[in-house]
Order: C-alpha cells, then structure tokens, then sequence
C-alpha cells in the first residue's frame, strides 16, 4: 500500500485535518440543525429529479440528481467512523443513510402512483441499466469510490468531487427501486436495491482503505478499537453477502452474452438467401426477442429451430417478430 499512501500524502498544506473532515461528513456535530435541513433539502430534490429522469428515459436529468445527491455524505461518514472507532458518529451516520434511502424510494413509489410512464418498465433503459448489477459494478464503485475518498483527504484535488458523484449511482437506484415496486415489479426492485447495496459497500472500503492510509486514525482523539474491530467485521460480512448475487448476476450476463452470439449466428445462416434481415437481438430474462424486416414469405420457422438445437438451454424462449404489414409473433420453446 506504500504507492496509495505516496499519493495520499501530500503534504500538509493540502492534507485535510480530520477535525474539517469530521465537520464535513458527521452531520450531528456543530452546527447540526443547518447540516441537516441541507441534507434533506439536496436529498429531496435529488430523488425527485432522478424519478422524473427515469420515468422519462433523460439521461440527462439522471445526471443532474446524481450531482446534487448528498448520499455520499453519510456513506464516507460511515467510513470514517470505521477508521477512527467513532460509535456514535458510525451509528448516526447508519441511521441517516437508512432513512434517506427510505426517503429517495418512497418519493419514487409515490411518482409511480401519479405520473404516468412514457415507456413501459421492461423497455426503458434508465431502469433495465439498473436491475442487473454484477460484480463489474462492484469494482467499478470501488474505483470512484476511492477517487471521491481521495477528493476528500486532500484539498488540491476537491474539484474532482463533482464528476465522482456523477460516476457513483446513489439516487437513482434507489427511485429505481420505488418505481417499480410501486407498479409490482418486485424482481426489478431487488435488483436496483442490489445496485445501490453494492456502490454503498464500495464506497465504504474505498473511504475506510484511503482515510486509514491518510493517517486519520492516528489524528483521532479519540479511538474505540472494539468499535472500530466490529464495524470491520460487518462491512465483511456484508460484501460476502453481496458477492453471492452479484456473482449470480455476472453468470447469468455472461450466459446471456452467450446466447445472443449463438442467435445471431443462427439467424443469420437462417436468413441467408432471403430478403429478410436482423434488426435487433434482445434478452430480456428467459425471453429472447428477434426482430426483423423483409419482404415476401420469410424462410419457414422450423429451420431457425434447428439451427438453435443444442445450443442455448430449452428453458429459454425465442419470440421472432417479422414484419410485414404487421408483426407476426411465434412462440416456441
């Protein structure tokens, strides 16, 4: 680790104490009533910018919640708490980051209820990008992660903060998860809140691994080695937890990648000769959706069937739409 902390270390002039850090992160100390209505009011308006942007597939809007969410408060608390042995700090910060996330999912279970939705849920990539978290994703939060925790301990590098909250996925998974629980799409839901549970982990390994480095332990007054033992323990015990589904997810994504190679193939042998093309591949759970356009009688379904035999499971359905005139949609499988 002697790299990380030749790059923590930069000095004092732009090393940041930890009383100014712990005044950043730990909203009940000091000045607590301005701190929090802050909070509440950024946290607010973030959910409700991230339910629109994903209820009206805008990127963009996303975006903007993603800049002004304050989760990221909380969440390097937390992993501050857990370097200096803080109990009461680690417990508050807990209990701030469990009730803004009910919060951001009820303000999304609420849109789901009063504003009607532009694309269906299956359909809209602001949700499906959403509901598969794998271990990339994992390692992906770790990265900014760091790089935020990074920001924080050294006060030439602040500017970056702005882009790592952007790059980390805080609000919007957690609209996500209101949204689609709201409308019953439990599956959906649990995948968001898996997206959101594997970035809040991320994020506290890369603050406790980069604050440890930066020396704050040492700079604490105060240190509860028990707590600080302890809160190690749980954040282990919650990435194995974590790894399990994210592990099955990254099965089921390479599987699926698969399959879509096999398909592609299959259609296009099937094709050949015809006046028909491929427009599009999809997988969307045990369902994989070919479209195509043409004209005249597209080649008999029965040879598609016996390109594919063998090599994709028989549990997974393949719908073909042709189009030509109208969709023609055959089921088998």
């Amino acid at each position: 680790m002697g790299w990380l902390r030749r790059i923590v270390d930069a000095g004092q002039a732009e090393h940041q104490p930890i009383a100014a850090l712990a005044d950043a992160l730990f909203l009940d100390v000091h000045d607590r009533r301005r701190k929090r209505s802050a909070f509440w009011a950024l946290l607010t308006l973030s959910a409700v910018i991230a339910a629109g942007g994903i209820i009206g597939n805008s990127t963009a809007t996303v975006v903007g919640a993603m800049i002004i969410a304050p989760l990221g408060t909380p969440i390097y608390g937390l992993a501050l708490g857990v370097v200096i042995g803080a109990r009461r700090q680690l417990f508050a910060a807990l209990r701030l980051l469990v009730a803004a996330s009910a919060v951001a999912i009820a303000i999304g279970a609420l849109c789901s209820a009063v504003v009607p939705s532009r694309l269906p849920v299956e359909l809209n990539p602001q949700i499906t990008g959403r509901t598969s978290a794998t271990v990339l994703d994992l390692v992906v939060a770790l990265a900014t992660g760091t790089a935020g925790a990074f920001g924080l301990t050294r006060r030439d590098i602040a500017p970056v903060l702005p882009g790592v909250a952007i790059a980390i996925s805080l609000v919007p998974p957690l609209a996500t998860v209101g949204y689609t629980a709201g409308g019953g799409h439990w599956q959906l839901a649990a995948g968001a809140l898996l997206l959101f549970g594997a970035n809040v982990i991320a994020i506290v390994i890369a603050g406790t691994v980069v604050f440890a480095t930066a020396g704050y332990a040492e700079e604490a007054v105060e240190h509860d080695a028990h707590a600080h033992h302890y809160a190690l323990a749980a954040v282990a015990i919650a990435v194995m937890l974590l790894l399990v589904p994210l592990g099955l997810n990254s099965t089921q994504l390479i599987a699926h990648e698969r399959w879509l190679r096999e398909t592609n193939a299959a259609v296009r042998g099937w094709l050949a000769g015809s006046e028909w093309r491929l427009e599009s591949t999809d997988v969307a759970g045990d369902t994989i959706a070919l479209r195509m356009r043409g004209n005249g009688e597209p080649p008999p379904v029965e040879k598609l069937r016996a390109q594919l035999d063998g090599k994709i499971p028989r549990a997974v359905r393949v719908r073909v739409e042709m189009q030509y005139g109208k969709d023609l949609i055959l089921d088998w499988r």
